[in-house]
């Protein structure tokens, strides 16, 4: 693969000078055409209009020779380009994005001015796939508020000289994120299709839950739709009876998709049955898009969230090193989307209740009880001021206090009661969310796991801290347990800072190479859709 950083401009120049060292007459009168057209702000072939400054320089650089045409007709790398923006839906994109406006593939040859003008439209076609490979295509419309995704640059003239240089192909291998899960989901999104081209499966009737020893014909429909998926040993004599091979089957099933794998088909097992293949296609397009918009280097040792699956990975030298459990925030206190860097640790954290929680939450239980405070370790500050004086809450009229604009300062000390836990992993951010432990660890049992107010809660987090200075030397890991146990709060730097990164995949390959599919619980696949179909 031809990384991206090899496309240097000295290597462009000795491109160019290569180029140029075969005769103007090898092109026709393309060259010239070439740079009358660039000469304009826009140019038009086949009745649309792109604009010329991306390309100018591209072609200034190689004395204006063409790329994808020679004589009138396309070069072999021309054809390769036509052959890699027509299979573009091998990526999820729609080929018509980069086709539409051109036209005249044939072994026909066409005159110098079409020619130059098609040699443009090419290459303009070739960046525009480039950069929606590179960054991607809903990147400049979703405009989300939980969502940060920062758009990345489109060099054109290194894109075309290495295109030039080593054809299209190489240029896209190296564009695409390098991340194994885009190419484990794009190989998956091909089987997925192949599936649809033989017709998909069938939904299943609706109707009550079904359980092993059952007989119901709505069982035989469940064989049908789960031999379709490529299933195996369903062709049993009573196709309606619920046996044991069924249920190990529908466990399976449960497991892929995110769901409590106890072999009972009620709702939400139905539920994740009635997806069509066509609906799977759609999910997975979607899913390599946020590849896309993710960093193109996560880091030698970095953290990711998958928020939809409810799950942390810690990732050192291409090799998963940590895995555990998160609880994310609810739909209605959705966690962002956003790549960061932890800087710290702070064991023993005290935890100072957003003015939100404190009014919406917390104000009705204090009104009932004004022991409420004390009986939870907070204590009550007369305002958000950093010097602000305790309050005594016994002394004011909590039913005249504003939910909306709470003015006093409500913080919970270290101990066994607060809402953080032992230990929070600061990444400074405008969302102000962070990861943390929590009391609250029978949650972490639940399959469906968004309960936080937007922050991540991490499974045995004191594990994972220790996971982290093992991976990166500074604390000894055996420091952890005796910080903990003298109950101070504590702030412990990395010693080098963490990328870290709060994504959203609702497809997903495991460590033994199956796919799972999860609950869309923010409906963010529903928002990238409306702008990539």
């Amino acid at each position: 693969m031809l990384p991206i950083t090899s496309l240097s401009l000295p290597s462009a120049i000795i491109g160019a000078i290569a180029f140029l060292s075969t005769p103007f007459a090898a092109y026709g009168q393309s060259v010239e055409e070439i740079a009358n057209q660039l000469e304009r702000k826009t140019v038009e072939y086949d009745g649309r209009f792109f604009p010329t400054a991306r390309l100018k320089g591209a072609y200034e650089l190689r004395g204006f020779a063409p790329i994808w045409m020679r004589n009138g007709v396309l070069t072999s790398a021309g054809e390769e380009l036509v052959d890699e923006l027509t299979n573009s839906y091998r990526d999820g994109l729609d080929p018509s994005e980069y086709l539409a406006g051109i036209r005249g593939f044939t072994e026909t040859q066409i005159d110098d001015s079409d020619a130059a003008g098609l040699e443009l439209a090419l290459s303009n076609a070739f960046l525009k796939f480039g950069l929606d490979l590179y960054s991607g295509f809903t990147t400049p419309s979703v405009t989300d508020p939980n969502i940060v995704i920062k758009r990345k640059k489109l060099n054109a003239v290194q894109w075309l000289e290495g295109a030039a240089t080593n054809g299209a192909a190489e240029m896209y291998r190296a564009l695409r994120p390098s991340h194994p899960q885009y190419a484990q989901i794009r190989q998956m999104l091909a089987g997925y299709r192949s599936l649809l081209l033989r017709g998909g499966w069938e939904k299943i009737s609706e109707g009550a839950t079904l359980k092993p020893g059952m007989s119901d014909p709505r069982v035989a429909e469940m064989r049908a739709n789960l031999a379709a998926r490529g299933y195996d040993n369903l062709d049993v004599p009573d196709l309606n009876f619920y046996d044991d091979g069924l249920k190990s089957v529908v466990v399976h099933f449960q497991r892929r998709h995110g769901l409590d794998a106890d072999g009972v088909a009620g709702p939400q097992t139905f539920r994740a049955m009635s997806y069509s293949a066509e609906d799977r296609v759609k999910q997975l397009a979607i899913n390599l898009e946020r590849w896309r918009w993710l960093p193109r280097n996560l880091g030698p040792t970095h953290v990711l969230v998958n928020q939809a699956g409810f799950e942390l990975f810690m990732v050192k030298n291409g090799k998963t090193i940590d895995n555990r459990r998160v609880i994310v925030g609810k739909p209605y206190h959705q966690s962002p989307m956003f790549s960061d860097e932890i800087i710290y640790a702070e064991f023993n954290p005290t935890w100072t209740v957003p003015a939100s929680i404190a009014g919406k939450e917390m104000l009705p239980k204090i009104r009932n009880n004004p022991n409420y405070l004390e009986s939870k370790g907070y204590t009550l500050y007369t305002s958000w001021s950093g010097s602000a004086k305790q309050a005594n809450p016994y002394a004011i009229d909590w039913s005249t206090v504003s939910s909306r604009k709470f003015p006093y300062r409500i913080v919970q000390g270290p101990g066994p009661r607060n809402a953080l836990g032992r230990v929070k992993f600061i990444f400074p951010n405008k969302f102000s969310v962070y990861l943390h432990d929590t009391p609250s660890r029978s949650l972490f049992s639940r399959t469906g796991r968004a309960f936080s107010h937007g922050c991540i809660r991490v499974d045995k987090p004191l594990d994972f801290a220790r996971k982290i200075y093992e991976a990166q030397g500074g604390l000894k890991p055996s420091k952890v347990s005796s910080i903990i146990e003298s109950k101070k709060q504590t702030r412990v730097n990395l010693k080098r800072k963490l990328p870290v990164h709060l994504a959203y995949f609702t497809a997903w390959i495991d460590d033994d190479g199956i796919p799972l599919f999860f609950d869309d619980v923010y409906k963010r696949d529903r928002l990238v859709g409306k702008y990539l179909f």
